[in-house]
Formats: C-alpha cells, sequence, structure tokens
C-alpha cells in the first residue's frame, strides 16, 4: 500500500513539473501575441505616425488617381499646336516612407516623417477649346519629396512600447520639388468661425492632436465654405497654375474635388497672391486641403519638367 502511495506521489509531482514548464515556457514564447517587448520605441512611434488619421489624409489628397480618368494618349515629346490643359492631376506609383527620431527623452520625443512620391502629372488637353473635350493626354514624370514634424509625449511606462506614447502634435506639410524657381511663401485661411489662421513656417507651426498646449487643428463644420489665399513666389511672369484638392478619404462620402485659385495680385517682382475656396464635405473626420504651385509652363508645355510646390493645410470636419 505504501508503495502505491509513494508511486502516486511521484507521478503527481511529475505532472506538476510538466505543467509549470509548460507554464514558463508559453509567457516566454516569441510567438506569444500578448508579448509585446521586442517592438521598439522607434517602430511604435512610427507605425503611431503613419496609422494617424490627421496625418495620413494628406496623402488621401495629394494622390488624385481616380479623378483623372481621360481619353487619348501621349508621352512626352514636343506637340506642333498649343496645349489647352482641360484636366489636371497627380496621379502616384510609389511612396516611400522614411521616419526619423530627431529627440528621445523621458518624456516626450520628435520625430521627422518625410514622404517621397514618384508618380505621373497627367495633362488632359483639348485641341477645341470651344467643346474642352480631352483629345490628348500629356504624362509626365515627376518626384516629389514632403516632410512634416510630430510631436509625442509619454503616457505610461509598460513593457509595451505602443501603449506609452500619444502624439501630441504635428506640424504642417511642405515640400514639392524642391525649386527656386517656385515656392509658397504663405497660407492664410478665413474659417467659418470669422477666425483666421495664417502659417509662414510650416515645419514649425504645429496643430494639438488633443494633448499639450499647441494650437487646436480648425474644427469647421459640415458643408461650410474656407477661403485659403496663398502668397508665392514665381521666377515666371506668366499666371501660375496653383491648385487645391480636398475630400478625400476612405468610404463614399469622401470624393476628391480640385479646383484652381485665381490670382488676386502680382507685384510684377515675383510675388503673387491667389485666391480659392473649400467646401467641408458632409463627413465626420480628419482631412487635408493640398496646395499645390506650379508654373503654367509646366501644364502648357509638354517639354517643360515638372515644378512644384505644396503645402497641406489640416482640418477636422465635425
Amino acid at each position: 500500500m505504501s508503495n502505491i502511495k509513494d508511486h502516486a506521489l511521484k507521478l503527481a509531482s511529475v505532472v506538476l513539473v510538466i505543467i509549470f514548464a509548460a507554464f514558463i515556457g508559453c509567457k516566454n514564447s516569441p510567438t506569444d501575441p500578448t508579448d509585446n517587448s521586442q517592438t521598439t520605441e522607434k517602430a511604435a512611434l512610427e507605425k503611431m505616425v503613419i496609422e494617424d488619421s490627421a496625418i495620413s489624409s494628406f496623402e488621401a489628397n495629394y494622390n488624385e488617381e481616380g479623378m483623372m480618368e481621360m481619353s487619348g494618349s501621349m508621352g512626352l515629346g514636343k506637340t506642333t499646336s498649343e496645349i489647352f490643359p482641360v484636366k489636371v492631376g497627380r496621379k502616384i506609383t510609389s511612396v516611400t516612407r522614411t521616419f526619423t527620431i530627431n529627440e528621445l527623452s523621458d518624456t516626450t520625443a520628435e520625430g521627422n516623417l518625410v514622404i517621397v512620391f514618384t508618380g505621373n502629372l497627367l495633362i488632359g488637353a483639348t485641341k477645341d477649346t470651344s467643346t474642352k473635350v480631352i483629345d490628348t493626354v500629356i504624362t509626365k514624370p515627376f518626384v516629389t519629396t514632403v516632410e512634416r514634424n510630430v510631436k509625442f509625449v509619454k503616457v505610461a511606462n509598460t513593457v509595451n512600447p505602443k501603449m506609452n506614447w500619444r502624439i501630441s502634435s504635428s506640424s504642417v506639410t511642405k515640400g514639392g520639388t524642391n525649386s527656386p524657381n517656385i515656392y509658397i511663401k504663405s497660407i492664410k485661411a478665413y474659417l467659418p468661425s470669422g477666425d483666421s489662421i495664417t502659417i509662414t513656417d510650416p515645419l514649425n507651426y504645429y496643430f494639438s492632436h488633443g494633448l499639450g498646449r499647441m494650437k487646436e487643428m480648425p474644427s469647421l463644420p459640415m458643408n461650410k465654405d474656407v477661403t485659403l489665399v496663398v502668397e508665392i513666389y514665381s521666377f515666371y511672369a506668366a499666371e501660375d497654375f496653383v491648385s487645391l484638392t480636398f475630400g478625400g478619404g476612405q468610404g463614399p462620402m469622401h470624393q476628391r474635388v480640385k479646383g484652381k485659385f485665381t490670382l488676386v495680385s502680382d507685384d510684377g517682382l515675383g510675388n503673387k497672391v491667389y485666391s480659392q475656396k473649400f467646401h467641408t464635405r458632409p463627413v465626420m473626420g480628419h482631412s487635408h486641403t493640398v496646395i499645390d504651385a506650379m508654373p503654367v509652363r509646366v501644364v502648357k508645355d509638354d517639354t517643360a519638367p515638372v515644378e512644384s510646390s505644396a503645402w497641406g493645410f489640416p482640418y477636422i470636419v465635425k
């Protein structure tokens, strides 16, 4: 009887050891979905930036694919007749993002997001200005680079870096082809509330994401007009092709709309002022208006390379 009891005790001990070893193995398993200790802080911050709708909505409006269905085709090569552009838009073929942490402390962090867009500028042109029917499509390859700065605040100290940080604010987006011949100098937005916002240094102009004491991102009601006044420098004497694209995003209610700015003043020294309105969509969420300035020769001369200066104006529709 004693031998049976001893055997049972030994068997129970072995079972307990096996269960304990299995429990330890599960806790230390690299495939355990609850173990995020391998996720670095940089990777966590980068993921937040890429997934944040207040930031990613710029790309949804910079890529104008879907607006540019046209008939006809043509590559580079001088045309024999004058070009009358009817429709102009960007079709992005590839996007490369680089995120760099510039500052990291126990409580705050700062990073820089650089996005390189490779694509084609599509120019739908017509020979008959009376009908404005597109009969020729000119395709111009381009590469543009935009960037923005992002600030973070630490909100916890867990083993999971994704839970420890939140975006506190982000700057306005600035970029283009980096041409000295044309660039945006300032943007002034006249809001439905009667307030106005003037931006002259986009990478140092921050909007709050709900934390901190930065300027709040403009909160706009649905179906309201916002007037944008843009000052640019242009080496070229002719009126430039300055446009805005807005309304893009996820879902059927988010439809991109593009408009052309109207020239307001020109001092003859290259400093020009343009104005245009955009109308907020009837759907809540973060969005962007993309302002893009190009010399008119880009869209009227098929051999002229793409020169562009682009800024983003972020806002929330509530």
